[in-house]
């Protein structure tokens, strides 16, 4: 049967592009015109770029977590007070106006075409997480999308609030470290020579400290461009090595070693494991499933290794507790929550409930971190700048003494 590649606007006024195959070339206009669609071009035997599908892949990779939260929550509200899927996913799309408007259209006209939401999403894994397309999915089989799409967005929230605790946390003494670098390098190479000129002019003697902070100023003037190399090189190799299955063992535990961020750390990786099982099995994902996608969520090579011996041990017939009750990633307390939780059938209520003790734990955790890292920045700060001024300065006392001279 003949192909013919079309052009076409939908009942949203976008521009789609596809091909469909007919006996006649009046035929596959009659078939397009009934799915809704306005043709605009229609020629046999040619595949058109898909414009369309170009414009949806730059929309998923612009994305933000907001906007997916958002989704879930108004398809939540529209669900619970009667309103069929299909109409609910018309009427985002029609108030929409972020990037993630274009991904909802293609959902759309999938779901309209009788595909199931959760497949729809799992088009798009970049846009939506896995875990939330597992739960759509469950639902689907319960009949509970309403109240499943509403579960999905508190996790979602949940996760995006713990995730910035960690960035805002993290942020500080990172910008304290630019600006201090930054205007050591402005002292060292804009400020310092001008003095070395002065100094040397006048023939003053000058002290130690002094000396050297010059000395340091003139070698990376000299050396600049070898210098410049070297951090480069460091940088990517560092880069590099992070991307091996050593190193990114090494980053992992350093992470979780260090003495400021690691417990900030081991609570972050904690609450969001345990939060994200609980969240999988009281939706009524079976457990090996479950642990199949909690592996996914951390980028701790350590808890996913832990996660890998979950699976290995229920693939055997084994419980999770065999497990927990070796590893040294969940304390003492936690293990026995969680084998108590199993023994008992309620298990997700355990695991959530370690999941909260677990956030607030990690809300302490930012907080000592911060003040604990707000005093060690200032002195970084005095230290590097103020010694560099007070370096420079110390010789102004004895200009006169060598003027006169």
């Amino acid at each position: 049967m003949p192909s013919f590649a079309y052009k076409a606007r939908d009942r949203h006024g976008e521009q789609i592009a596809g091909v469909i195959e007919a006996s006649t070339k009046g035929d596959a206009l009659q078939r397009l015109q009934r799915d809704g669609l306005a043709v605009t071009d229609l020629r046999a035997g040619l595949a058109p770029i898909d414009e369309e599908a170009i414009r949806v892949k730059h929309a998923a990779a612009r994305v933000q977590r907001e906007e997916v939260i958002s989704f879930a929550n108004q398809l939540a509200v529209m669900l619970e007070t009667g309103v069929p899927l299909r109409e609910a996913l018309q009427a985002y799309v029609a108030q929409s106006r972020g990037s993630l408007r274009r991904i909802a259209m293609v959902v759309e006209r999938q779901v309209s075409s009788g595909v199931p939401l959760s497949d729809a999403l799992a088009e798009f894994p970049k846009v939506f997480p896995n875990l939330m397309i597992s739960l759509v999915r469950a639902s689907e089989a319960s009949g509970s999308l309403d109240s499943m799409l509403t579960r999905i967005a508190g996790y979602l929230q949940s996760a995006r609030r713990t995730v910035r605790q960690i960035q805002g946390a993290l942020t500080y003494p990172a910008v304290m470290i630019g600006i201090a670098t930054t205007v050591t390098v402005f002292l060292v190479i804009w400020v310092l020579p001008r003095f070395a000129r002065i100094y040397e002019s006048r023939e003053a003697t000058l002290p130690a400290a002094t000396r050297f902070v010059i000395g340091v100023s003139e070698f990376l003037g000299t050396h600049w461009l070898t210098i410049g190399v070297s951090l480069v090189t460091a940088v990517a190799g560092l880069a590099g090595f992070g991307a091996t299955n050593a190193g990114r063992s090494f980053y992992d535990l350093l992470r979780l070693k260090s003495p400021v961020i690691g417990p900030m750390y081991s609570a972050f990786y904690l609450s969001r494991s345990m939060r994200t099982l609980s969240t999988l099995l009281a939706a009524g994902v079976n457990m090996l499933e479950a642990v199949r996608i909690v592996r996914h969520v951390n980028n701790s090579v350590r808890w996913q290794r832990f996660w890998n011996s979950c699976e290995a041990m229920l693939t055997d017939g084994k419980s999770i507790a065999d497990v927990v009750r070796e590893s040294s990633l969940l304390p003492p307390n936690v293990a026995q929550m969680v084998i108590a939780g199993e023994r008992s059938g309620r298990l997700p209520e355990v695991l959530e409930k370690v999941a909260e003790a677990t956030e607030q734990d990690l809300d302490e955790s930012v907080k000592t971190s911060t003040q604990l890292i707000e005093p060690a920045m200032i002195v970084f700060m005095g230290v590097t700048v103020g010694g560099i001024a007070i370096a420079l300065l110390l010789p102004i006392f004895s200009v006169a003494t060598a003027m006169s001279n």
